[in-house]
């Protein structure tokens, strides 16, 4: 769901490689084996300055990153509702890989056809027992946002930065990916990890074992054939991205980074990415005694 304000796993039922997807597999298999495939890019903070928009130096960059054999894949926090949201984003998209990672991989959005679909689900036993012990809930339930009550809608429409009309209130229906808990936490559940989110007094809950490395291994994985991330560069801001920064070959954490991005990342910018792209030696020297 990202971070409030701040800032694909792909299912056994995959559609069919579109159009989109040929071209790309063409562009990473035409990449010599021992270098960099794969460029993949976290969107708030990292590619989206705070009001939403990307600059024309980082599309510029990251066109160049293509030009020169590089995949560039999106993975975000974002749920369904607030992505759609961007709609001036449309020349960095058509650089992109047509799947892009939603709620860290636990969904994925095909722009090709327009469809989304969950990659993991919060164990059932676990969403009815915060349904039953918490008054004010948030659940992504297969793309859409439904709140327990009018109240909680309202606050996570503040958090998240959202209009109110995207919340429906409404009971959870068909696999939840993540809940947002608002006051007291639940309990700790089997099957879920708990992320405290202090500053607006709420917790949110995913199911064990994900985050954004597993998100973008499986996309590689379904799509490539990749067995893991060390053909991947990874670029990222936040708390959320360290994961990913410390799985992929090399991560690279952004100007104003968050100290734990930094510390996962081997390499940390101190200029605009934008600027970085524009003279980055990648694939050739830049990977280079990366290990």
């Amino acid at each position: 769901m990202g971070g409030p304000r701040r800032r694909h796993a792909i299912s056994p039922d995959s559609p069919h490689p579109t159009s989109g997807d040929l071209a790309d597999r063409h562009l990473v298999t035409s990449r010599r084996n021992d270098g960099p495939r794969y460029a993949a890019f976290d969107l708030d903070g990292t590619l989206l300055d705070a009001a939403g928009t990307v600059a024309r130096d980082v599309v510029a960059g990251i066109s160049r990153l293509r030009e020169r054999g590089l995949l560039p894949v999106l993975i975000t926090g974002r749920s369904l509702p607030s992505f759609r949201r961007l709609t001036d984003i449309g020349p960095l998209l058509a650089l992109c890989h047509p799947e892009v990672l939603l709620e860290e991989g636990d969904l994925v959005l095909d722009r090709t056809e327009e469809r989304h679909r969950p990659t993991t689900r919060i164990p059932p036993p676990a969403v009815e027992r915060v349904r039953r012990d918490c008054v004010d809930v948030v659940a992504s339930c297969d793309g859409r946002l439904l709140a327990s009550t009018r109240r909680a809608a309202v606050a996570y429409a503040v958090a998240y930065g959202l209009p109110r009309d995207a919340v429906d209130i409404g009971t959870p229906t068909g696999p939840s990916t993540r809940l947002v808990v608002f006051g007291d936490a639940p309990p700790e559940l089997p099957g879920t990890a708990r992320h405290l989110l202090r500053a607006f007094g709420a917790t949110l809950l995913t199911a064990t074992g994900r985050g954004k490395a597993v998100g973008l291994a499986a996309l590689l994985a379904a799509r490539f054939g990749e067995g893991d991330l060390s053909r991947a560069v990874a670029f990222g801001d936040g708390d959320n991205d360290a994961g990913l920064l410390a799985a992929a070959r090399l991560g690279i954490a952004v100007q104003g980074s968050s100290p734990a991005a930094r510390a996962a990342a081997r390499l940390r910018l101190d200029e605009p990415l934008g600027a970085y792209l524009a003279t980055t030696d990648l694939p050739e020297r830049g990977w280079a005694g990366v290990p």
